[in-house]
């Protein structure tokens, strides 16, 4: 009997085995860790301890009816820069996915996905949608005062990472994917990107940014000036220590314009991309980010001649642990012609507008920002969020009536958490937009999200 104790337990303990090699980040949260590490090192006969070619990296082999699922040490995990540091309060869970490894161990492929499900019931103001953009407010005689009801399973995700090692390092490929494209119901690319030593090329956060100082909202964007903007680029990152951090990339232009219904804008092919730099800095309970951002926006004018109108911005965000469970999270902004990066509409919002007075085109100016505090209760399971943000414009008596000027955004949430892979978020979210012509409306909604990652 005392032989087989251990493996009458070990039989008993296979589901929670299992999840360990899918979940290996929640497996450490389990609390029958220690138990099972105990009966693994009893057992040798079924775990054997192997070593991975990187140094501080050590794998565990468990072969369970002939299938072989590596789990990565804790040390090996925070070790490993392939994983995107960029982490929105969105992204699904990191080390959830179900994981395929290369007999020679030099390659891993992470396949995940996140069901979601959205609904909101907007009192006024807005009529559904996903995110809740003030610069659609209806103002005026035009105002909405229907209420609304809308629900939508079209922000559910899907996607596949790859890490390899090669001789000159190590390289990450990362394509994710929704079906919150256009007419919100059309399926798209969100990242798709390979890294390796200093260069990233494909689509992800644009450089002109900070994701990780954005608070978690059920509204997919968050406030106007949180830059959550996904271009396609080629960058350059550099970490000149633990805690400093260099990015510089030439990103795809993306230009809106703006003219008086009796104008027809000419087609311009933009020639000359964005470019971005952001420098990000790690304290002990505090990180900042500075970012910006040149563009080269071609115009052609009313006369026919070529120009180009020189633009850009400066971006700075961050966070800071006040208390133990309360965050601190802000971000402010300042630029011209930049209104391509904000959760502003286009049709309401441009980066570019025609002088009607000169018939030459000028650059949108823009600022504002936002401050979030973000409460952490019961271990973690309760996730409190109240933020407010605003827009403002600088415009010319030219400009149309209709222009969005300026803007002030306020949610409330509360995130309940049961387990890393579980979320459900309820948020309240409050919207007024002024326009041009000093007419004003607001925006009342309730939303909802379910989140399953796997």
């Amino acid at each position: 009997m005392k032989i087989f104790t251990p493996v009458y337990i070990l039989l008993f303990l296979i589901p929670f085995i299992f999840t360990e090699n899918i979940f290996p980040q929640n497996f450490q949260k389990n609390p029958l860790s220690d138990t099972l590490k105990t009966i693994t090192d009893l057992d040798n006969a079924i775990t054997d301890s192997v070593k991975s070619n990187s140094d501080s990296a050590k794998v565990t082999v468990v072969k369970i009816d002939s299938l072989k699922k590596k789990t990565f040490t804790k040390k090996n995990t925070k070790s490993d820069t392939l994983f995107n540091k960029d982490d929105h309060p969105q992204d699904i869970t990191k080390g959830d996915g179900y994981y395929i490894y290369s007999k020679n161990g030099k390659s891993v492929l992470r396949i995940y996905g996140s069901i979601r499900a959205f609904g909101s019931y907007d009192f006024d103001g807005l009529s559904g949608g996903t995110s809740f953009a003030i610069s659609n407010i209806p103002v005026g005689p035009g105002r909405n005062d229907q209420s609304t009801f809308f629900m939508t399973a079209n922000i559910t995700r899907f996607g596949f990472e790859s890490r390899r090692k090669f001789g000159f390092g190590n390289v990450f490929m990362k394509i994710e994917t929704d079906f919150n494209g256009n007419n919100s119901t059309q399926f798209r690319i969100r990242h798709a990107f390979g890294q390796a030593v200093f260069l990233l090329a494909g689509q992800t956060w644009t450089v002109f940014s900070n994701v990780e100082s954005i608070p978690n909202t059920v509204d997919l964007d968050g406030p106007p000036t949180a830059v959550t903007l996904r271009t396609v680029q080629l960058r350059f990152f550099k970490d000149f220590s633990k805690s400093l951090h260099f990015k510089a990339s030439i990103e795809a232009p993306k230009v809106s314009f703006s003219a008086p219904d009796s104008v027809t804008i000419e087609q311009v092919n933009q020639n000359f991309p964005d470019v971005a730099l952001n420098l990000k800095k790690d304290f002990k309970n505090f990180e900042v980010s500075a970012a910006s951002v040149f563009k080269s926006i071609k115009v052609i004018e009313i006369s026919g001649s070529v120009g180009a109108l020189k633009g850009g911005g400066v971006f700075i965000g961050g966070k800071s642990l006040i208390t133990k469970g309360l965050t601190l999270y802000f971000q402010a902004l300042y630029g011209k012609g930049i209104s391509s990066y904000l959760n502003i509409s286009n049709n309401t919002a441009t980066d570019v507008v025609l002088n009607v007075q000169t018939g030459n085109y000028v650059l949108t100016t823009s600022y504002g920002g936002f401050a979030a505090l973000s409460q952490k209760l019961f271990k973690g399971h309760l996730d409190l969020n109240v933020i407010y943000g605003q827009i403002n414009y600088d415009y010319e008596d030219y400009y149309p009536g209709s222009t969005f000027k300026s803007g002030q955004y306020f949610a409330f949430n509360a995130f309940y958490l049961t387990r890393a892979e579980f979320k459900l978020g309820i948020e309240y979210t409050y919207g007024f937009k002024r326009s041009m012509n000093n007419e004003s409306g607001n925006a009342n909604r309730t939303a909802f999200t379910f989140y399953y990652d796997f």
